[in-house]
């Protein structure tokens, strides 16, 4: 795809004139103009009539998004993915701005009329000045009307062909005497700085390599960070709030930059392809994130470990340890007959998260009462060092078991909320449904039938659910989902039509059962990555720590703007969809490959477990069953991450290795960026050109 290379850089001053705003993914716009970071001001009435002038000229039609931020795209991207979601045509351009940013993204389609060089030049000579002058109406008016003039004029003869000539003279005069004054302007101004593009400080190491690097270090910091956020819960619990603040600072930055490179890891591993040079400077970016967040939590270890100071505290440890095992070991059989209840009551599908929680629950615990025992001998020998190993494995083998054992307790709290939410959510996309057909039959061309087919045939499918024809049980879960996306793609077909209270109004009533959907789903992939982290790879957590990224965006924006908060919210919903089955994936390859056993020496240890022989000592009954250290489950140690402490990140002793999940999956598509387009069905493809920079 040909992409125009359009030279924006005279945006800078938009910044003088912005009010600091938050980071905005790119979204659908129905508006000409969307303002969210008040750089209009009074001047909107100036800016719509010279949009309005522009469309009656030559059927242009442009849309302006101002923004505070392009949330870590680049201006070309975020531009894209608007018009994308926007489903803009072929005489659609697309301005976008991000003012705290400093950048700048124009979209435009692939046969719009303008080639490359009249942008250009339309560009720097009529937005430019006005940009000079921090008039942003003024700029945004100035584009309009250049692109106004430059369309094609009518074909003629005779007269015509005279006065196209005169005016080509006059033209030429005019032309001269403006590339005097420029020349002498020029002249009075200091020398273009030059923008010299750091150089690559991987240089040399391939670009296979370098995805290689990457997933491995997020994986590795993501160990680290679920690891020392469990070592923290327990100093917390010992020592209160206030003796861990720093600890709790130190560990929120390092979890930030995480998020800040998974989000990379997604922009990467999307549908849209990035250049080569793009690829590797995201990469670096990757690795440069991970090694910040690895360093801070490394400066924290030795003070951590003081703070704790287990060799010394080891005897109390293990005793506030022993009743929170036994009180949890007292829920299984209460938790085994509420997991039955759900098999009885509802489909398969919508208890397979959890299907197996009670079971891995007790092999967790019976790990760490056999790791409590093991931590008590040591103390009673006075090794005490080596208690420690086993100490902090027993805490992180009963952290896990809590996990496994509140999902089943959430998971049937969230079938009954959905449950009592199907009808009311049925009920709208059934008046939606009406809406729509209404303004077919009123003689609405818009293009409102594939989207009302598809509407009907997902509110079908929704009922089959919730009451499967075949005698089989409900999936209340499932249902909801399903009227979700019958909602998403009438409320495409109808934003148009509606005006913004009722847009508003609508979007608050799918708000709670969106946010129910995606926190459920959320909590499903969290928990089965969580306590079966040995297994799962990089791109499974990429796309979780995406998902909640959306739905923390789809809690902050409830109040203010709950039609961009049921955005992120349906989006938390599908990448968390994503993760979930790419775990599970990646257990089931695990357990594949290596549950049968480790029996022969020299085999191949699992992912993440600790390497090449390792099944030697562990006869032929393998990990599946009770075998290995004093009857523990060992395949469920592994699949958790738990082994001798597991790798403990920063603040929990001697890491145990990992292994490699290093590679790439070669996986791309999943649950595309940020929506990215192409949910809907429509014709607005990625074929645009376009351009975005720094200003």
């Amino acid at each position: 795809m040909r992409r125009l290379s359009v030279l924006v850089g005279v945006l800078a001053t938009l910044l003088a004139l912005a009010v600091p705003a938050a980071a905005v993914p790119p979204f659908a716009v129905t508006d000409q103009v969307t303002d969210r970071a008040g750089a209009l001001d009074g001047d909107r009435a100036e800016v719509e009539e010279a949009l309005a002038e522009l469309e009656a000229e030559n059927g242009t039609r442009l849309h302006v998004v101002l923004v505070g931020s392009f949330d870590g795209l680049s201006g070309f991207d975020w531009a894209r993915e608007v018009a994308v979601q926007s489903q803009l045509g072929s005489s659609d351009v697309l301005l976008a701005v991000a003012l705290d940013d400093r950048e700048y993204g124009v979209s435009v389609a692939e046969s719009y009329r303008l080639p490359d060089e009249e942008l250009n030049d339309l560009l720097v000579d009529r937005v430019r000045p006005e940009l000079a002058d921090d008039d942003v109406p003024g700029a945004v008016v100035a584009f309009a009307r250049g692109l106004s003039a430059g369309a094609p004029g009518p074909s003629g003869s005779g007269a015509a062909t005279a006065v196209v000539v005169g005016v080509l003279v006059v033209g030429a005069l005019v032309g001269l005497l403006v590339w005097r004054a420029r020349s002498r302007r020029r002249a009075a101004q200091p020398p273009p700085v030059v923008r010299l593009e750091p150089p690559d400080p991987h240089a040399g190491t391939p670009t296979e390599e370098l995805q290689s690097r990457a997933s491995g270090a997020l994986l590795e910091l993501d160990e680290a960070v679920r690891t020392s956020q469990l070592d923290l819960d327990y100093a917390r619990a010992q020592y209160g709030e206030a003796a861990v603040a720093g600890f709790g600072t130190a560990l929120a930055t390092s979890r930030d930059e995480l998020a800040r490179a998974f989000t990379l890891r997604q922009q990467l591993d999307d549908e849209v392809p990035e250049d080569e040079p793009t690829t590797r400077r995201m990469l670096g970016e990757i690795l440069q994130l991970t090694a910040a967040a690895d360093a801070r939590l490394d400066e924290q270890a030795a003070a951590f470990d003081e703070l704790r100071d287990l060799e010394r505290t080891a005897p109390q440890a293990i005793e506030a340890l022993t009743p929170e095992l036994a009180a949890l070991r007292s829920r299984l059989p209460r938790e085994e007959q509420r997991l039955a209840d759900l098999r009885e009551r509802y489909a398969a599908p919508a208890v397979a998260a959890v299907a197996d929680n009670v079971e891995q629950a007790r092999a967790r615990l019976v790990a760490a009462e056999h790791e409590l025992a093991e931590a008590r001998t040591e103390v009673g020998e006075g090794r005490t060092g080596d208690a420690v190993g086993s100490l902090r494995a027993a805490e992180d083998a009963v952290a896990q078991a809590g996990t496994l054992l509140d999902a089943v307790d959430r998971l049937a709290a969230d079938l009954t909320a959905a449950e009592g939410r199907v009808a009311a959510v049925r009920a709208e996309t059934e008046a939606d449904l009406a809406e729509a057909r209404a303004l077919v039959e009123a003689g609405d061309r818009s293009g409102l039938g594939p989207q009302i087919a598809r509407g009907e045939a997902a509110l079908a499918s929704s009922g089959e659910a919730l009451r499967p024809t075949d005698g089989g049980r409900p999936d209340p879960l499932e249902a909801l989902r399903r009227l979700e996306e019958a909602g998403i793609a009438l409320e495409q077909a109808l934003a148009v039509a509606r005006d913004a209270r009722t847009r508003h109004r609508r979007a608050v009533a799918a708000l709670e059962p969106a946010v129910l959907s995606a926190r459920s789903a959320v909590a499903a992939a969290r928990d089965f990555v969580g306590t079966r982290r040995g297994a799962v790879g990089p791109e499974a957590r990429t796309r979780l720590a995406e998902a909640e990224r959306h739905l923390d965006l789809a809690g902050s924006l409830r109040t203010d703007d709950p039609v961009a908060a049921l955005r992120e919210a349906q989006q938390a919903g599908e990448l968390a969809r994503s993760a979930l089955e790419l775990a599970q994936v990646d257990v089931q390859r695990w357990s594949g490959g290596w549950a049968g056993g480790y029996g022969g020496a020299g085999a191949p240890g699992p992912p993440g477990g600790p390497g090449p022989g390792y099944g030697a000592g562990y006869g032929t009954g393998g990990f599946g069953g009770a075998s290995g250290r004093g009857g523990v489950d060992l395949g469920s140690l592994l699949l958790g991450g738990v082994l001798l402490g597991g790798d403990r990140g920063r603040w929990g002793g001697p890491p145990v290795g990992r292994g490699g999940w290093g590679g790439s999956s070669g996986r791309r598509g999943g649950s595309g960026r940020r929506g990215a387009g192409g949910s809907f069905g429509g014709s607005a493809s990625r074929g645009r050109r376009g351009a975005g920079g720094r200003f």
